[in-house]
């Protein structure tokens, strides 16, 4: 299942996430002590220096839950990818797969796309095109004799004669 998805770059992402995760919520804490301690004892400085570093550091949590999302519909992605037969996949076809609607799918393969995440594929404004070279079999027609080239685990047509061709 990796030959759309960067799968060492989305595992190493969630674990950076993780971690990100776990520092916030280290960094957490103690502010919202901070604060408190500042409201009782009348310092408004700390007060405004903890309401800023909350600012941020929620900024931060919301980056990195933006990031997780798409990341999990990466993975939600891969099973439809791998399962294509002839290369192509429209928006309108993966919207039916997810359900996500095409201008989010748009988002989503574009940043995929963008940050690496998703290999071996173009997009345009209707259709993903995916590829790899070792995909591809030259296997001779057992009816007509031509050459035909069908993509690894699908089926196709005889160019020349119509007859059924599958190469696993």
């Amino acid at each position: 299942m990796d030959r759309y998805f960067n799968r060492k770059r989305i595992n190493g992402a969630n674990k950076g996430l993780v971690a990100c995760y776990v520092i916030a919520g280290i960094i957490l804490l103690p502010m919202i002590v901070i604060m408190i301690a500042g409201l009782e004892d009348g310092e408004s400085h700390m007060v405004v220096t903890s309401v800023i570093l909350l600012l941020i550091l929620g900024t931060e949590v919301a980056f990195i839950s933006v990031v997780t999302h798409r990341i999990n519909r990466a993975k939600r992605y891969a099973p439809i990818f791998e399962e294509d037969h002839d290369g192509v996949m429209t928006f309108e076809r993966i919207n039916e797969m997810t359900g996500y609607g095409i201008p989010k799918i748009k988002k989503d393969i574009d940043w995929l796309l963008k940050s690496g995440y998703l290999i071996n594929a173009v997009a345009d404004n209707e259709k993903v095109i995916l590829w790899s070279e070792s995909e591809y079999l030259n296997i001779t027609c057992p009816t007509c004799g031509a050459q035909n080239q069908v993509r690894v685990g699908s089926s196709n047509q005889c160019k020349h004669c119509g007859s059924y061709l599958r190469r696993v």
